[in-house]
């Protein structure tokens, strides 16, 4: 494990030596020593690694490594810190620069002498001990693009869940959800130990196309070992999505008996469904039940457990259903699907390996499809390493093989994905992971490398793609074939918080305590309510994910700080101690109060997401030529200049978009673009030709205040068809009134695949979409008034999976075969 510590430390150690020369010119000879010496003893760290179990001197000159790779950060830091720190001096303090600089120079020559003396020693101690035999570091030499194209070969294209053994199991229980006798609340509970498929049963139920068409109102909530209640209720309320954001921001302040009492008053009179994923105790349930209706109406409650009381626990009319085991016949079905993806050839040996294998996982489903992503990667020559490693770690029957299997299948890792595992970490038990957010965390961490031919986030994208492609991550929601949100297995978060504090990576607080007391933890996490944790000046990351709750002291005394993640956690900016390396913000919950003031001081900022808030006060970041995400509703204006890195803009003001310089912003894929007033001619501020120079666009809203005119079929938007279409897949018309039919200008976007109206108008009466129409449109939404005919062609839209028109009063004229997707909004 440490050695992805040291070869992301070696990795920053090279990029100070190529990005910042200058600043480090006075080192340059003692940093490099230092590279070719950390490097050298990474090369022992892998050997020290891939032994099946370390010995106890082995493991305390890997934490002797571990420290000193994460003091070269410290100092490196540090010293750009001062330096950056120096050159923004005005005035009069600009003055003592010359001598500061030497100052700052002599200090941290001293600090590398020290680190050079201490990493001797470590070498001499490996020498007298005789720890490891050196090896190269794996993928060594190959460049970022290869290796990220090697990923792309080897995992799977769009992989979807898949359910083995459980159809009988889903069968029965579908019966039970649909049950039309049945008019009282039903409950449901799914047990058995963790691995078994509890959450993937229940989630297959919960996606049903025949479940989705009974209840109108779904929700989805998970409650783990550690939990509040008001939480709970609150993923309820969001999840069933009856409730708007001011009205959310209002309810979060409400005690827990008032949330009961609302979410009862949403659902009464109501069919609805509600899974409780993950319960341990029947206390929670008992705090659960007053706010579900035990109406009349053949409403249902589905919950998992691991605990057979507490499935059966539950008052009122219930089924209690186990999940059993795999038979060895399903267990070799499951694993077939997944390890063989690419090997061409089958023989006899290598069937009788895997076998092997399979047959001691013990019918666990985790347990295979982890080692099946394991094994998919390896040649059928490897296969017997894996084997032997695994036969060589079992003494006996008694110890379980899952453990075994997940430790090899991250030490299986690149020192890239291995870091993005540990990272999982920071979130809480079941929690739904926003892949985008977690890409954004993972390049402003700095664990993210990029190049000339690929952005960081399609880098990090890869790596989380090989976890899920592993089965050590969960793919949860797809949109347009790309995974959307994601979520790690409790016993591989186990797994992973294991290895985050060995190797002090991440520091979680779960409700007022902490799972391990550090006050050198780079990355501190707090998941609960809190109002005191430990001062720690070598932080970089602190990331809040309880309800809302507030922090008056100020415990942000470090000039590290990288991540900043506030959540609902209420917090004054204005007291973090100097954050002048930033890169990522996040606020949710806190005073926006003088945010204007504090943001300008963040130069190097990557990310800024205030996507809760609405801000009113002009944001000036015109200086920030190293922002990639902007993300909020900035209804004042919002100052941005030569950003070439943006890649995401959501939402800004017209009136602020036409005062930017399209052209400067040449990575820009996401776009989001609101109240379009009206111009003098009466038409919408935001023309599709002040579009064309955004030529990686991909995902594209446009939304107006009513009554707000687009015309498509000007001369203006005709011209910019061939620039702006190259790239979109994604166009969002929302409140935008239509004087003339859009599709013959919309349908000619060759890469568009989702298409959608929501609450426009249209003047002509009648849509029409050809027969070349729309090659790759995969849905089509339209929640339109005054849409009298909807036409499609025959042979137009060959790739649509869903079509949904609100107005039911609209003629459609569309092929059979579409007729099927139709469904009324």
């Amino acid at each position: 494990m440490v050695d992805a510590i040291t070869e992301f430390v070696v990795g920053k150690i090279g990029n100070y030596l190529i990005e910042e020369a200058s600043m480090f010119m006075a080192v340059k000879e003692d940093l490099e020593e230092l590279k070719t010496e950390l490097t050298c003893i990474h090369g022992y760290l892998k050997d020290v690694e891939a032994r099946e179990r370390e010995d106890e001197v082995s493991k305390e000159w890997s934490k002797l490594v571990l420290d000193f790779a994460y003091d070269v950060e410290d100092v490196l830091d540090t010293y750009h810190l001062k330096l950056e720190e120096r050159s923004q001096r005005r005035g009069l303090r600009r003055l003592t620069n010359k001598i500061g600089r030497k100052m700052d120079a002599y200090s941290v020559v001293d600090d590398i002498k020290i680190l050079k003396r201490r990493i001797l020693d470590i070498t001499r101690k490996r020498e007298t001990y005789g720890i490891g035999g050196l090896k190269e570091p794996q993928g060594g030499g190959s460049t970022l693009s290869l290796r990220v194209r090697q990923l792309r070969r080897a995992r799977s294209v769009d992989q979807e869940e898949v359910v083995v053994g459980l159809e009988d199991d889903a069968k029965i229980l579908l019966e039970k959800l649909l049950d039309y006798e049945e008019k009282n609340r039903f409950i449901i509970s799914i047990f058995g130990m963790g691995g078994l498929g509890k959450t993937a049963l229940a989630r297959k139920l919960y996606n049903s196309g025949d479940v989705k068409e009974r209840f109108e109102y779904r929700a989805w909530t998970y409650v783990s070992q550690e939990y509040k209640t008001g939480d709970i209720l609150m993923r309820i309320i969001r999840s069933l999505g009856m409730t708007s954001g001011e009205e959310l921001e209002k309810i979060r302040k409400f005690a827990d008996e008032e949330l009961e009492v609302y979410l009862h008053g949403l659902l009464e009179g109501k069919k609805y469904l509600v899974v409780v994923d993950d319960i341990w105790e029947r206390e929670a349930w008992e705090s659960l039940k007053r706010a579900l209706p035990c109406n009349h109406e053949g409403s249902r409650v589905i919950i998992t457990t691991r605990i057979k009381a507490v499935a059966e626990g539950v008052d009122g009319r219930f089924y209690a259903h186990k999940l059993r085991f795999l038979t060895f016949e399903e267990s070799w079905e499951l694993f077939e699907q997944r390890a063989f993806r690419n090997i061409q050839r089958k023989d006899e040996d290598l069937l009788k390996t895997g076998k092997e294998m399979v047959q001691k996982c013990r019918g666990l489903p985790l347990c295979i499809v982890v080692l099946a992503g394991l094994l998919s990667r390896k040649t059928p020559s490897e296969w017997n390493d894996v084997c032997n490693s695994l036969w060589r770690r079992l003494k006996d029957d008694s110890i379980h093989v899952a453990p075994i299997v997940f430790d090899l299948s991250f030490k299986e890792l690149r020192h890239e994905s291995k870091l993005c595992f540990l990272y999982l970490s920071i979130f809480p038990e079941d929690y739904e992971i926003d892949l985008e957010k977690l890409i954004r965390l993972l390049v402003a961490e700095g664990f993210i490398q990029g190049d000339e031919e690929m952005m960081m986030e399609d880098v990090a994208r890869y790596y989380i793609e090989e976890l899920i492609d592993r089965s050590l991550l969960e793919a949860v929601r797809r949109e347009r074939g790309k995974v959307m949100s994601c979520r790690i297995h409790d016993l591989l978060r186990d797994v992973a918080i294991k290895k985050s504090k060995e190797l002090n990576f991440v520091n979680v607080y779960n409700d007022h305590v902490s799972q391990h007391s550090s006050t050198t933890c780079r990355r501190q996490v707090v998941n609960h309510q809190i109002k005191r944790f430990a001062r720690n000046k070598r932080m970089r990351s602190f990331l809040y994910f309880g309800e809302s709750d507030i922090l008056v002291d100020r415990y942000f005394e470090t000039k590290l700080l990288r991540v900043l993640d506030l959540g609902a956690l209420s917090f004054p900016f204005e007291r973090i101690w100097d954050p002048y390396h930033l890169r990522y913000l996040g606020i949710d919950g806190m005073s926006l109060n003088y945010i204007a003031d504090s943001i300008s001081k963040l130069r190097f900022l990557q990310t800024l997401d205030v996507s809760r808030y609405s801000i009113h006060e002009t944001i000036d970041l015109r200086k920030f030529t190293s922002l990639r995400h902007v993300i909020g509703e900035f209804f004042g204006e919002l100052l941005i200049g030569d950003a070439a890195n943006l890649q995401t803009l959501r939402s800004i003001s017209s009136a602020s978009w036409n005062k930017l310089k399209p052209e400067l912003l040449i990575n820009l894929r996401d776009l989001e673009i609101y109240d379009m007033y009206k111009s003098k001619q009466g038409r919408a501020s935001v023309s599709w030709a002040s579009l064309t120079k955004l030529r990686n666009l991909r995902v594209l809203r446009l939304m107006a205040n009513h009554g707000i005119y687009l015309s498509l079929k000007s001369e203006e938007a005709v011209r910019s068809m061939d620039v702006i279409s190259s790239s979109l897949v994604s166009v969002t018309l929302d409140a935008i009134t239509f004087g003339e039919d859009p599709m013959p200008f919309l349908q000619k976007i060759p890469r568009l695949e989702d298409l959608i109206f929501n609450n426009c108008d249209y003047w002509g009466g009648k849509m029409s979409v050809s027969e070349q129409g729309f090659g790759r449109l995969r849905k089509l939404i339209l929640v339109m008034k005054s849409l009298d005919e909807l036409q499609i062609e025959e042979e137009a839209m060959p790739n649509l999976i869903e079509l949904g028109v609100q107005n039911l009063e609209t003629k459609l004229i569309i092929p059979n075969r579409l007729r099927a997707l139709d469904y009324g909004l």
